[in-house]
């Protein structure tokens, strides 16, 4: 029998510990400029490439280094890879890419690159990091999309561009209502989660007076 130990794959990072609900650094690129869905998948594409590459790389740093430098050099390493993300996404979305430029280049200091990397991913197998930082991923542009859509239909009446309906709030577009979509979703998403708990909590207690009776 080996004795190596498994890391099965953990789907906590697409809502329980989603990297958008629970972090401000990545937050602000969804508040602010996640307006329609086609921004939403530039946003999504740029922080699929800049993180997981950056993540994937930062893996050969040796861990006997300070952590300090450890963390400089994931930023310099997310820094070299944002120039062919930002190179690609000027090519594949060329006025959409420019629009959300600016925050396209906080997602260079986001917290799945200098937090998550030391706190979780370099902590397991290669493997297994490789899988549980794309759940990490997924989780971000499932937040992205659900904001862009919403607030696309409510803006604009339109999905990707295409007319769906009339426009039936405009300021949808502006960065408080965005604020209140993510703080509606982490809201939604701990409730939920609270209550899980709870009912896992209760169910061995009520086992237990059932046996007794």
């Amino acid at each position: 029998m080996s004795g190596k130990k498994t890391y099965p794959i953990c789907f906590d990072g697409l809502f329980r510990q989603n990297i958008v609900l629970t972090s401000g650094l990545v937050t602000a690129p969804i508040i602010v400029a996640a307006t329609t869905a086609e921004r939403a998948a530039v946003l999504s594409l740029s922080f699929f490439m800049i993180s997981y590459l950056t993540i994937l790389i930062c893996r050969v740093i040796p861990r006997r280094l300070v952590y300090t430098v450890r963390i400089i050099l994931y930023a310099l390493v997310a820094s070299v890879v944002f120039i062919p993300t930002a190179l690609l996404l000027e090519l594949l979305f060329p006025e959409t890419a420019m629009s959300v430029m600016l925050y396209i280049e906080i997602i260079v200091v986001n917290s799945l690159v200098l937090a998550k990397t030391e706190s979780r991913f370099y902590l397991i197998p290669f493997s297994s990091m490789a899988i549980d930082s794309l759940v990490y991923i997924a989780g971000y542009a499932i937040v992205a999309f659900a904001v862009g859509i919403i607030r696309e239909l409510l803006t604009y009446g339109t999905l990707f561009g295409f007319y769906v309906g009339s426009a039936i709030m405009p300021a949808a577009k502006s960065p408080f209502f965005g604020f209140f979509l993510v703080g509606l979703f982490a809201a939604a998403c701990r409730a939920y989660y609270n209550r899980r708990r709870e009912r896992e909590t209760a169910e061995p207690e009520l086992i237990r007076k059932e046996a007794e009776e």
